[in-house]
């Protein structure tokens, strides 16, 4: 890392749940996060639950990782409290133990825990914070809106999370979205010919998610192309997903299960198309993934998604239909097809990248809270989009 001593932070980043034991999206970032924080000469220690006995472990990166268990049910389940949120009570002692400059906090009760122990706090709100997504139950509800505007910094993952998120927020928020390691996803810069292959990856278990309308999609994709097939990549029952849908479109469907993370990125590359027809989606980072390895995408037009895709590099659904998603995928499966298309997708990911842009304005928001000098790799990085 360049600059002095001064430069060096010690940063804490607080989840319930960690990565590879958790394959969801804040796990992931998490993860990424605390590897570009060590490789740029910061203390990292992550701070996470466990249904095991407390452990603190090391990384080969120098991350220290502190595990603490997660409260066993009790009152305050009938209160709508979940491990989510009786996790925040488990923070405090670790955090006094490590005692670190500024608290990345990924959930509401982790923020607040992080603001009683008297330590600089951003709270990043993971989900997309429109009125159906907010916590359902009143005292959820309260510690949600106390992280928000007690927090030093409020982050969100993207433009409409911070819009959505404006009724509640008593000052602006950053827009602090994940990143994405380039190194780590194989590039494939040929046209995507042949048969269709299109990708959906993402939790079958999670019906935000949406497997089914890439299912029904897939019947309309099929009076076009009739070789087309759709893969889905992900943890959960695709029964639900399959259900309604007629023999034939059944049978142009791969259940692929989750698969590994070493092989997440070869299915990439392997795709024609990667869609996600999510709903209250707050960034979308498959559909970063994807365009890391050239493949072009689609998705609907809610969250934050259609800030990631532009014309070159896939399409947005004008609208949450089946028709109009198989219209956006026949139309992407054209566009990958053109010389050219696969570059433009590696640039576009590029914007995301930890190493170039999202790392370092990670790096400066932790310094400016912390009161310390802007890093000096951070200084010459470019803008988060």
């Amino acid at each position: 890392m360049s600059g002095g001593e001064e430069d060096r932070l010690h940063v804490a980043v607080v989840h319930p749940y960690p990565w590879p034991e958790v394959r969801r999206g804040a796990a992931r970032y998490v993860e990424d996060l605390s590897w570009y924080l060590a490789g740029r000469g910061h203390r990292v220690t992550v701070v996470t639950g466990t249904h095991e006995a407390a452990a603190e472990t090391e990384r080969p990166d120098g991350v220290r990782i502190v595990r603490r268990p997660h409260l066993r049910a009790g009152p305050g389940w009938r209160l709508g409290l979940g491990e989510m949120e009786t996790f925040g009570g488990r923070v405090p002692g670790a955090l006094r133990s490590a005692r670190p400059d500024v608290v990345h906090a990924m959930t509401p009760t982790g923020a607040l825990a992080s603001l009683l122990c008297g330590l600089p706090t951003v709270y990043t709100v993971l989900g997309h914070p429109v009125a159906a997504q907010l916590p359902p139950r009143r005292v959820p509800r309260l510690l949600f809106e106390a992280a928000v505007r007690r927090a030093g910094v409020t982050a969100t993952l993207s433009e409409a999370s911070a819009g959505a998120l404006v009724p509640l927020a008593p000052r602006a928020t950053v827009v602090l979205p994940p990143g994405i390691r380039l190194g780590a996803f194989p590039f494939d810069p040929s046209p995507r010919t042949g048969p269709p292959r299109i990708l959906f990856s993402g939790s079958l278990e999670d019906p935000r998610k949406r497997a089914g309308l890439a299912v029904a999609a897939l019947g309309e994709v099929l009076e076009r192309h009739p070789d087309a097939r759709l893969m889905l990549s992900g943890a959960g029952d695709a029964g639900p997903a399959l259900e309604g849908a007629s023999g034939r479109v059944a049978s142009a469907v791969d259940v692929a299960g989750p698969g590994s993370p070493a092989q997440l990125p070869r299915r990439y590359a392997a795709a024609s198309v990667t869609v996600l027809p999510a709903e209250h989606e707050a960034f979308g980072l498959v559909l970063v993934e994807s365009l890391a390895c050239g493949t072009p995408v689609v998705c609907t037009p809610d969250g934050g998604m259609p800030e990631i895709v532009d014309g070159a590099v896939g399409r947005v659904a004008t609208g949450a239909g089946a028709s109009e998603l198989a219209e956006a995928i026949v139309a992407a499966v054209a566009l990958a097809r053109r010389p050219g298309t696969a570059a433009a997708c590696l640039a576009r990911a590029a914007r995301w990248s930890w190493e170039d842009v999202v790392g370092p304005a990670h790096e400066t928001l932790y310094a400016r809270l912390a009161g310390r000098p802007t890093p000096t790799a951070a200084r010459a990085g470019a803008a988060v989009p």
